[in-house]
């Protein structure tokens, strides 16, 4: 009973001191390997060096969390994505929408996250110097949209198993970070071992070892689920190997290779339909491949190093009640960087060169490139009801590529009078293309009418959109039973290609500033492009101070300005409904006649770059062995995009009378409050090894949109509502989404080397999701304005726990067997609903097991 008291409770945080100094605008160095055995956490922390750090560690401006090997590798993995591991960060908050729910638990795809109230598209991901983020068209996520195709925030999804080092900066973000409103997530692979070394591995979880949360009466119909949306078989498998070794020149190589695929059965046809002449059971697929190689070198005050990661994902989708109605989503890409760090007296000079090729495409089987809705027929018998449908939505190429290059020079601290001085100054340029490319003319056929002939006025016999095999009923809308079947109305989604190219630079200098007990870190960035034309500036200042010349308390303030970044949506929208035209035709000739060439709905403006202004405040204080850390951030978004019906008085004809357009009136706030607290030290009883941390966040989001694609009326988001009794506006109420109003969060990890045994546990406590509802409205100043009450749906609390048990065989091999449990308890923790009912839950209990050999 002792060691289970041991075993859970919370893991090891450590602030960083005053007088320590942190490479902090520079990418920095991987980190060097790790000991994977329990002595990493017997061994005492490193007091003075930061990358190197057990479990993970707060900055001297308290400006992000570090996460190493030994966390990364001990914790729960579940999909193994990036969203998992960020859990314990108490500046993260998480989507609570239907696509993290119960009902999609086959899903592979990397979960979106918020940092300190950013949306989740505005969020800077790296991978060894190297940009994933997608910026195609991020806020979309409907796979069965005719012209939008799905685009992952995460370019790639990337696996956690290459990562040496996450690290995670949510506030007082250094200089050298710019292109995000959100945070950056910095993650760094790993340098190779000096010995020759290797892992196999296999992880699985399935739909009969896990449990399924719906709501109550809902059980029966998710059995007959014929949509994505709701997922009650699949079976989830993970295939990983990896080598690594060093040769006699010093050159380390790690290679890896992955495949993660879900495989997902579904009913054909909806509402336990069962259709004569199609499928009963159709199987979508998610599946990722990941295949990297990293080189590492270092010489005598030169280090080099390359990475390629590989990690192209295909989403097999089909749509329900449709027969030859496969389509694959692709996505992701390769991504590499070359980087030189190199000695020059008292400067270190460190170069990155980077390129990205990410895609969010479609594909369909060329044969069936159309979409045609028969009524049924003894030829068209498919179908349920009176319909049979058929095809899909066409082939759509989607890339985004990235070429950047950046360069970081640093000087030791230097003595300037009193004070010491590390100056640190830096150039980057991004070339970024995206392009929209329809491959094809798509044809969509509609309206089926009546019809006793398929021959044309001009005397043809059509075969592609007419068909005299008798229908079985007749219907309102023209058909007759008996008789054949015409369509009406013929859309045509002609091939075209689109595409921008945004050219961004950026210059920084920052001094890191010690004067006796004080810390001042000063910066400025620099930024332009070509595609707004615009350039901003962005001070970042941090300051903090030993209050009492012994490093035990710390005091830390900071104002910071931080850009975003802009889309390719904003210029790719404008001109696609150009490509479209509807034809229609009647009986008595069949003949199609151009009826509507649609005319352009999206206009591309040149838009201010959206910003957030931070205030943030905060306290390390060490006392009795605890590092307890207290941290305030306040953020203010300003010119933030969301879109605007205008008139276009275009005479051209190319614009439609009203456009869409993308105008800077967005605006947001967010107050976050967190506490974290954790041993200086790993705790030792026994031969057991615990390190933990406990943390705690309060959160307050109010946002008068939801993304970019939000639209914008003067009227709407600053009109009066009276909310809970009180007037205000609305872009005050709170927001639905990433914004739980507190959450506690406990994470352990206990080793027992002697039994090989690894135990590691995640606890999760957050407040109850809150909603809005209109219940009435009232006059005020002559207008009607609505009444809103919110409420919430009940608190949650999910405890994930980890297994690992090592057996040791011939050499430095080993086995191992780990089985992973996520919400053991199984609780019914809902995520969303309205007054009086929940529509979708967290997921259930579910399992994941895993076999592995290293060596």
């Amino acid at each position: 009973m002792r060691f289970l008291t041991l075993a859970i409770v919370p893991m090891m945080a450590a602030g960083a001191h005053a007088a320590e100094r942190v490479d902090d605008g520079a990418p920095a160095s991987s980190e060097s390997a790790t000991d994977t055995s329990a002595s990493r956490y017997l061994a005492d922390p490193p007091t003075l060096d930061t990358i190197t750090v057990v479990g993970q560690r707060l900055f001297p401006y308290q400006e992000g969390m570090v996460l190493n090997e030994g966390y990364i590798d001990d914790q729960v993995r579940g999909n193994g994505d990036i969203g998992t591991l960020l859990r314990i960060n108490p500046n993260v908050q998480f989507d609570d929408s239907a696509a993290a729910s119960s009902n999609r638990m086959g899903e592979i795809r990397p979960s979106d996250i918020s940092i300190n109230g950013g949306l989740y598209y505005q969020n800077l991901f790296r991978f060894d110097g190297a940009t994933f983020n997608n910026d195609l068209d991020p806020s979309s996520d409907n796979p069965h949209h005719v012209a939008d195709v799905p685009s992952s925030t995460q370019g790639i999804a990337l696996d956690t198993e290459l990562i040496g080092r996450l690290t995670v900066y949510d506030s007082n973000v250094p200089a050298g970070f710019g292109g995000f409103n959100g945070g950056v997530v910095d993650a760094q692979s790993r340098k190779a071992k000096d010995g020759f070394g290797g892992k196999v591995s296999l992880r699985m979880s399935r739909s009969a070892w896990n449990e399924m949360i719906l709501p109550e009466g809902d059980e029966d119909s998710a059995g007959l689920s014929s949509r994505y949306t709701t997922q009650p078989n699949y079976d989830k498998y993970r295939l990983a190997a990896m080598l690594e070794g060093r040769t006699s020149r010093g050159l380390g190589w790690i290679a890896n290779v992955q495949r993660t695929r879900s495989d997902i059965p579904l009913r054909g046809y909806s509402s336990g339909n069962v259709s004569p002449d199609d499928a009963f059971i159709k199987e979508q697929r998610r599946q990722n491949t990941s295949a990297s190689l990293r080189l590492d070198w270092t010489g005598e005050r030169v280090d080099l190093a390359a990475s390629l990661t590989y990690a192209p994902t295909d989403e097999r989708y089909f749509t329900q009640n449709a027969k030859n109605s496969y389509f694959d989503l692709k996505q992701g890409g390769p991504i590499a960087s070359v980087r030189m760090s190199s000695g020059h007296g008292a400067w270190t000079l460190a170069q990155t060169l980077s390129h990205s090729d990410m895609e969010s495409s479609r594909r369909v089987e060329p044969a069936v490139d159309y979409w045609k809705s028969w009524a049924r027929s003894s030829e068209f018998d498919w179908g349920v009801n009176n319909s049979s449908f058929e095809g899909n939505w066409g082939n759509v190429d989607q890339r985004n590529r990235t070429s950047g290059y950046g360069l970081t020079l640093s000087r030791e601290p230097m003595r300037w009078g009193g004070s010491e001085h590390a100056l640190q100054l830096g150039l980057q340029y991004r070339d970024r293309l995206g392009t929209y490319h329809r491959l094809n003319d798509h044809y969509s056929y509609l309206s089926p009418s009546a019809t006793t002939t398929c021959t044309t006025a001009s005397g043809t016999v059509d075969t592609e959109a007419c068909s005299l095999a008798p229908v079985y009923a007749s219907t309102s809308g023209g058909l007759v039973a008996g008789q054949g079947q015409y369509f009406r109305t013929m859309n045509v989604y002609r091939a075209g290609h689109f595409e921008a190219r945004v050219k961004e630079w950026s210059v920084f200098v920052e001094d890191d500033i010690r004067l006796g007990r004080w810390s001042l870190r000063a910066g400025l960035r620099v930024d332009g492009d070509d595609l707004m034309d615009k350039t901003t500036v962005a001070p970042r200042l941090a300051l903090s101070w030993d209050m009492f010349g012994d490093r035990r308390t710390l005091l830390t303030a900071g104002a910071n300005r931080y850009y975003g970044r802009s889309f390719f949506s904003y210029k790719l929208r404008e001109g696609r409904e150009n490509l479209q035209t509807t034809h229609t035709r009647t009986a008595d000739t069949l003949e199609w006649t151009p009826s509507r060439q649609y005319t352009a709905n999206n206009r591309f403006e040149t838009l201010d770059i959206p910003y957030s202004d931070e205030l943030n405040g905060g306290i390390n204080q060490r006392w009795r062995g605890l590092d307890i850390n207290l941290k305030y951030v306040r953020r203010d978004g300003h010119d933030e995009v969301l879109r605007q019906r205008v008139a276009s008085d275009d005479d051209s004809g190319y614009y439609s009378s009203n456009v869409y357009q993308y105008v800077n009136a967005g605006r947001s706030r967010s107050d976050t409050y967190t506490l974290s607290i954790g041993p200086e030290k790993p705790w030792a009883w026994r031969g057991a090894a615990t390190h933990w941390q406990f943390a705690f966040d309060h959160t307050d989001v109010r946002r008068n949109y939801s993304d970019y694609e939000s639209s914008y009326t003067d009227g709407s988001y600053n009109r009066w509502v009276r909310y809970e009794g009180t007037l205000i506006r609305a872009y005050e109420l709170p927001q639905s989404s990433y914004n739980r109003p507190w959450t506690a969060r406990l994470s352990s990890q206990t080793r027992i080397a002697r039994w090989g045994l690894l135990w590691s546990n995640f606890f999760r406590y957050r407040a109850g999701h809150t909603g809005l509802a209109t219940v009435d409205t009232e006059p005020y100043q002559g207008e009607e304005i609505d009444v809103i009450r919110r409420y919430e749906l009940p608190r949650t609390f999910t405890w994930d726990s980890t297994v690992e048990y090592t057996l040791p065989l011939a050499g430095d091999s080993e086995a191992y067997v780990r089985v992973e449990a996520q919400n053991v308890t199984n609780r019914r923790n809902p995520l969303s609903g309205a007054p009086g009912g929940v529509s979708y839950y967290e997921p259930g209990r579910s399992y994941w097991l895993e076999l592995g050999y290293r060596f």
